[in-house]
């Protein structure tokens, strides 16, 4: 067995772990660490000379994400989609929100970086799961790229360093967005393995950077829509909310 099978697969293990332990006590920074380092670790399960890429190590690594997450959102009853928070002073990275109800109410004013589940609300449309920003390292990364922040940048930013770096990490061959009237249409063609139904409410750490990062270039709230696989790639639809005034 390489270094390299031990350290991914401890990463994996470590990592689900903590996720577990992050949600059984309601700790939002351990799930977001668990999250990033059973992401890792299947990167790292894929790496191999050049002549030899074993591609299905990764689908059979993230096929275990994948189901936690399909179990964690069904078993939570979560009927809304991911809400993508640019950051403010509560947040200062921003964050993703899943409403516990399809039509929704934001209380931004309620979330902060300990927020795990938003219960304390006066009307249970605004209850839901916060998760952290899913995928900051990869949006720093953007930000390395342009060498200037990303917030005031706008989408053709994003557009242009998040399809530079996942490129170049092999984790996504093409990324496009495209202003609609009231959102955004986003195309990624992933080199890791993805599940429409579940990137509608907890996107892996790709899709969640690249939607983070328009968040915080547009300085606006975003709501997804809805996330279906083409024969070009995925597409997500969100929509803007305005600005995280407009929900205090």
């Amino acid at each position: 067995m390489e270094t390299k099978d031990i350290i991914g697969g401890a990463l994996v293990v470590s990592g689900g772990v903590l996720a577990l332990h992050g949600f059984l006590n309601a700790l939002s920074n351990h799930i977001n660490l668990g999250i990033a380092g059973m992401f890792l670790g299947a990167v790292i399960l894929t790496f191999k000379p050049s002549s030899y890429v074993k591609r299905d190590a990764l689908r059979y690594v993230t096929g275990s994400y994948e189901r936690f997450f399909e179990s964690f959102v069904r078993n939570l009853n979560l009927e809304g989609n991911a809400v993508y928070i640019p950051p403010f002073e509560n947040l200062p990275e921003g964050g993703i929100f899943v409403p516990l109800h399809e039509r929704f109410e934001l209380d931004l004013a309620r979330l902060d970086t300990e927020t795990v589940f938003l219960t304390d609300v006066p009307n249970d449309r605004a209850m839901g799961l916060f998760l952290g920003p899913i995928g900051l390292d990869l949006l720093k990364k953007y930000e390395e790229h342009l060498e200037y922040p990303l917030r005031g940048s706008g989408p053709g930013t994003v557009e242009s360093a998040a399809g530079a770096v996942l490129k170049a990490l092999g984790l996504a061959s093409r990324v496009y967005i495209e202003e609609l009237e009231n959102g955004f249409r986003v195309v990624v063609q992933p080199d890791v393995e993805c599940n429409p139904e579940i990137c509608e409410k907890i996107a892996c750490p790709v899709c969640s950077s690249i939607l983070l990062a328009l968040a915080r270039a547009t300085g606006e709230v975003l709501y997804t829509r809805r996330v279906e696989e083409k024969d070009y790639g995925f597409e997500i639809e969100v929509e803007r909310l305005g600005g995280v005034e407009e929900w205090m």
